[in-house]
């Protein structure tokens, strides 16, 4: 058993050294790579290269802005939505990877969402029928009667929010129990809040068409118990059933309608004479509206016509005394018997009474008429045009300055608006034509100082990315390619050779019969004299090799020597 250990320590000692081993030949091979002369000759370009690289990196890091969320968790189609929008605006919007969420710069935050706004977006609104699947098996009734009414809530606000003009909705209903008597149930109400777009109004009809909308949605509600509010707290479901509410609104619609067509009259004709924006013109109508009836029915009394004729006309006729003597009566039969009779006997009837009785109705002529009113008619017209001065350049100083219109031409003008518009001065209608200069508006916003400015930050960033450039230039590529580019000398020489090589001319002496050889000989500098001690100061490859060379130069013969008697020795 110690065998076994010991042969297990020996395998454990053996492979730590094998370990070891391969870990030594690796550096020695790096150390001999490193100390190769093309490997430390191409060091430099590499360092340099990965400087030129870290610093554009840097450059393309300074010149992407901070970014901000500005939306979160919103659905892919108001996502696209929201994207085309701020793109199409000029703002670099972009997607994080990794939650989806819309990101813009920081200093256009708040100008985006305004941006959005405006479009109103985004429109979303929370899920409606969609959050019953969340119901849990077991919940209570009425924590599913809640969610129902709040999944119905949300889609009718869901419904209400794609109207135009409405950015978003809320819409709270209000569903009473059932009771068990029918005369104690409650009826259901319901309130709808809106948020429209700025300065913007809902029209009647469309206000109409949410209660409509909401009312039928909810069994048993009724449109009188749904109130509509816009988010200025106004109450948008006033109850104008009435004929004269109804009457008065479509009055106003159609006085401001009538002043909208004359005012855009008026601009048309005008503004090819002083040109578009220099005209300002105000109508105001007296509109009739007043409904009237007449009915007349006139009696002629010459003029008569026979309407009805009747003719009447009774006789009674008496037949004479007539029969056999001693009878009980002396009476004449009936008178149908006498009818007979008489016709027998020749005709001896006695004319007792006579009537007769004629009726004539004739009929008076008259007419009857209804005449009806126009409705709308326009009673006075009363205009004011205002038309804006003329700039001219002032001859004397040179400024510019405004000119009056001539009365020929603001009476030109009234003539034209008075035709166009069709003024009556019968009628009492009235018209002021007049010129003033017209003042600019300008709004005052906040300064900005100099260097709040947007630009600046951009100067500020190229600035400090050229100074990094120059600092790495200057600092670690140039002192690198020198390296590369020029030779290197040997340590200790530049002090020599600068001394030797500094000659001063004035002290160099001519002297009789020399030649121009021998005066360059004198000018020419002397060689510094190279020591084998300077191959102990030379740090590099290069320059241990650089050294030799110039021994070898100078000292031709002292080399060979030594070559010889190294061979020399060798030999023996």
């Amino acid at each position: 058993m110690a065998d076994a250990v010991v042969n297990q320590n020996s395998e454990m000692v053996s492979n730590d050294t094998g370990v070891f081993r391969q870990a030594g030949s690796l550096v020695s091979q790096v150390s001999r790579i490193y100390n190769q002369p093309a490997f430390q000759r191409s060091l430099p370009t590499f360092i340099a290269l990965a400087v030129a690289v870290i610093g554009l990196g840097t450059y393309l890091w300074m010149q992407q802005p901070a970014r901000t969320t500005l939306y979160a968790g919103l659905p892919e189609a108001e996502k696209s939505r929201v994207l085309d929008a701020l793109r199409n605006s000029g703002v670099n919007v972009t997607l994080d990877p990794v939650t989806g969420d819309v990101l813009v710069p920081t200093e256009d935050f708040h100008s985006s969402r305004m941006t959005l706004a405006a479009q109103g977006l985004p429109a979303s609104a929370g899920t409606g029928y969609e959050q019953l699947d969340t119901i849990q098996l077991g919940s209570s009734r009425s924590v599913e009667a809640a969610k129902l009414k709040q999944s119905q809530e949300m889609e009718l606000a869901r419904s209400i929010s794609e109207i135009d003009l409405v950015i978003s909705s809320r819409v709270h209903l209000a569903l009473p129990d059932k009771e068990v008597f029918v005369r104690q149930q409650a009826e259901p109400t319901a309130s709808v809040f809106l948020q429209l777009a700025r300065g913007r109004s809902l029209g009647r009809s469309q206000i109409e068409a949410i209660l409509h909308l909401v009312s039928a949605s909810v069994p048993s509600l009724t449109k009188e118990n749904v109130s509509v509010v816009d988010q200025n707290g106004n109450l948008l479901s006033r109850s104008n059933d009435s004929a004269e509410g109804r009457l008065s609104n479509d009055q106003l619609e159609h006085r401001i309608r009538l002043e909208d067509i004359y005012r855009a009259r008026i601009t048309s004709l005008l503004t090819p004479i002083v040109g578009a924006g220099n005209i300002n013109a105000q109508i105001n109508l007296d509109i009739d509206f007043t409904r009237s009836e007449v009915t007349e029915e006139i009696v002629d009394p010459k003029g008569n016509a026979l309407r009805s004729e009747q003719n009447t006309s009774d006789q009674t006729m008496a037949a004479q005394a007539k029969g056999i003597p001693g009878a009980l009566a002396n009476q004449p039969p009936a008178a149908a018997n006498l009818e007979t009779q008489s016709t027998a006997n020749g005709g001896n009837e006695e004319m007792r009474s006579q009537s007769s009785s004629e009726v004539k109705n004739y009929e008076v002529s008259r007419t009857v008429s209804s005449t009806m009113k126009p409705t709308n008619v326009i009673r006075k017209i009363n205009a004011a045009v205002l038309v804006r001065e003329r700039t001219i350049m002032d001859p004397e100083t040179g400024s510019p300055t405004t000119q009056k219109m001539s009365e020929g031409e603001l009476l030109q003008i009234e003539k034209l608006v008075a035709d166009a518009v069709g003024i009556d001065k019968e009628r009492g209608d009235s018209l002021t034509v007049s010129s003033a200069p017209f003042m600019n508006e300008l709004s005052e916003g906040v300064k900005m100082e100099w260097f709040e400015k947007p630009y600046m930050r951009s100067i500020i960033n190229q600035t400090g990315f050229v100074l990094i450039l120059a600092i790495v230039i200057l600092g670690v590529v140039r002192p690198l390619l020198s390296r590369i580019l020029i030779p290197t000398q040997v340590p200790g020489m530049h002090g020599a050779s600068a001394s030797e090589d500094e000659i001063d001319i004035d002290h160099i002496e001519v002297g009789e019969g020399e030649s121009l050889e021998d005066i360059k000989a004198k000018l020419k500098p002397k060689k510094a004299a190279i020591s084998a001690e300077m191959l102990d100061t030379a740090n590099t490859y290069d320059d241990k090799v650089a050294v030799i060379r110039m021994i070898v130069s100078d000292e031709a013969g002292r080399v060979s020597n030594v070559f010889k008697s190294m061979m020399s020795r060798d030999i023996s």
